[in-house]
């Protein structure tokens, strides 16, 4: 049950991340074909979305090593849920930030007309 855990914990964990570089890679080629300049979060974002595809090697390592290591103590599935999650809320939130970061520009503008 414990390899299942981490088997299920890394696929999540590297399907989120992946998920999160595809959104960073929509809204920099919706920038390149737009007029408006995008703010300065959401561009540092963008230039830095493809370290979110190295982020899961880590996560993968650990799961490999947990579960061909010789079986003297079960592991914890629980302390590598908690810290792969953890990793991901903390990339997840600045994301999630700098994709709306456009809408509110567009908002604002859309207010002061």
């Amino acid at each position: 049950m414990k390899k299942t855990t981490h088997i299920l914990v890394t696929l999540t964990f590297a399907f989120s991340c992946f998920g999160l570089w595809a959104m960073l890679n929509v809204l920099g080629s919706l920038s390149a074909h737009g007029s408006q300049a995008l703010p300065a979060f959401t561009a540092l974002a963008i230039s830095l979305r493809l370290w979110l595809l190295f982020l899961p090697i880590p996560a993968a390592a650990y799961c490999i090593y947990a579960l061909v290591r010789p079986k003297l103590v079960e592991p914890s599935g629980t302390a590598f849920l908690t810290c792969s999650m953890s990793a991901l809320c903390l990339v997840f939130f600045p994301v999630l930030l700098a994709m709306f970061l456009p809408c509110v520009v567009l908002l604002e503008r859309a207010l002061i007309k």
